[in-house]
């Protein structure tokens, strides 16, 4: 990615849907990568309930895994619908 020197290398920036270019050295690439590591850890910390909550509970995960079944064999349903071919259903 970066030489171990001082060389400035083109650097492309995605953030908040823009997009940056600007010449960067390896010490501030690694540095602008670490904040936003940081900074993307602390979001989805505060996005995720503790798994020791009272938000979350066991039944909350066991209505997840329904939903998510659910929701697989809907979509396996639509699939095999739509399909141009004969699949034998199970």
């Amino acid at each position: 990615m970066f030489d171990l020197n001082d060389d400035k290398q083109q650097l492309t920036i995605f953030y908040n849907g823009k997009m940056a270019c600007c010449d960067a050295t390896e010490l501030q690439a690694r540095a602008i990568i670490s904040l936003a590591s940081r900074e993307a850890g602390e979001k989805s910390n505060k996005n995720l309930p503790a798994m020791n909550s009272p938000v979350y509970s066991a039944a909350t995960g066991l209505s997840m895994k329904r939903s998510l079944k659910r929701f697989l064999e809907k979509r396996k349903s639509r699939a095999q619908t739509i399909s141009p071919y004969s699949i034998a259903r199970q």
